[in-house]
């Protein structure tokens, strides 16, 4: 009889506590329902989302006004920034640029900045620098305003005298001469300019130049951001030299003769860790690359120059 009256209240004692341990529960789910969500609503592109960044774009959910201490930490972000920026991409570029541009290709993106743009700030800050050290130009003589002297042209057994009467031929030739002068002087004084404009021509010595095997591996799209970050390192050269030329003009004049030693060590540079090449087999791959681009350089410019001749020759000597 004790037994089972034991027994009985056992019974009850469990079946009070797991009454009690429902009641807990369902109030404690009641007290959470009551909890009100924060969300936050994108500026950007206007979801509503909970935490710190948006799902959707990826802004920050505490954006708020532009304010100067915004802008000073986010310069500092941008420049400083261990995380990414250009700081961060310039600091790489000198110290492992192979490495770089090899995990850049491999997707590794996101600290780093995209070659075009980093070469746009590169020249910015060259154009800035140039205009503030006034870095002097090199100086071609240009033709002289007026041809006085009589001109004979013998093509063959024709022979036609441009004098002073032929105006209209004079001035042609005049305005050809000079604008083969100017477009050498432009050469020289922005031939970084000048790379930039001529990428395909690099592209296409590159992929000859640094093996079959590697041109199986990389398509043109992959050479070209290794050539952009090398030009990017070429242009900060330049912007090391041009603020040496207020200090000492005949050392700048010194530096300047070194570029095309500067233009292959960034190749080198950028190129021996893609390729998987040996430094030495690098530097001689990208003297190579020089070489032929220049080649093709010079058989576009002579083609372009006899067009312009034979021109000029059958509308107005002819």
């Amino acid at each position: 009889m004790e037994n089972e009256i034991q027994t009985e209240v056992q019974v009850e004692t469990q079946a009070e506590t797991q009454t009690e341990i429902q009641a807990e529960t369902q109030t404690e789910i009641q007290a959470e329902d009551q909890i009100e969500v924060k969300t936050t609503k994108c500026l950007n592109c206007g979801t509503e989302f909970e935490g710190n960044f948006c799902p959707e774009c990826g802004q920050d959910a505490k954006t708020s006004r532009f304010t100067l201490r915004f802008i000073w930490s986010n310069l500092l972000s941008a420049v400083l920034g261990r995380d990414g920026g250009i700081g961060y991409t310039i600091k790489n570029l000198f110290s492992r640029p192979g490495k770089m541009i090899v995990e850049i290709l491999e997707g590794k993106r996101r600290k780093y900045v995209s070659p075009f743009p980093t070469l746009f700030l590169a020249l910015t800050l060259y154009v800035l620098i140039f205009t503030a050290t006034g870095t002097k130009n090199i100086e071609i003589d240009n033709l002289p305003e007026d041809i006085d002297t009589e001109l004979t042209v013998k093509v063959g057994e024709k022979t036609t005298e441009i004098n002073n009467n032929s105006t209209s031929a004079k001035q042609m030739l005049q305005k050809g001469a000079q604008l083969a002068v100017n477009g050498y002087h432009f050469y020289l004084n922005h031939y970084t300019l000048c790379y930039m404009l001529t990428l395909p021509l690099f592209v296409v010595a590159a992929r000859k130049c640094y093996g079959k095997e590697n041109r199986k591996r990389y398509n043109h799209a992959e050479y070209i951001v290794a050539i952009v970050y090398a030009m990017v390192i070429l242009v900060l050269y330049r912007c090391v030299v041009n603020l040496i030329y207020p200090i000492s003009p005949h050392f700048y004049g010194k530096m300047t003769f070194y570029e095309p030693i500067a233009i292959i060590i960034a190749l080198t540079a950028c190129f021996r860790k893609m390729m998987g090449f040996s430094t030495i087999k690098t530097v001689w791959r990208s003297t190579l690359t020089i070489a032929l681009y220049y080649l093709l350089l010079g058989a576009i410019v002579t083609i372009c120059a006899v067009s312009i001749g034979f021109f000029f020759y059958f509308k107005y000597l002819r």
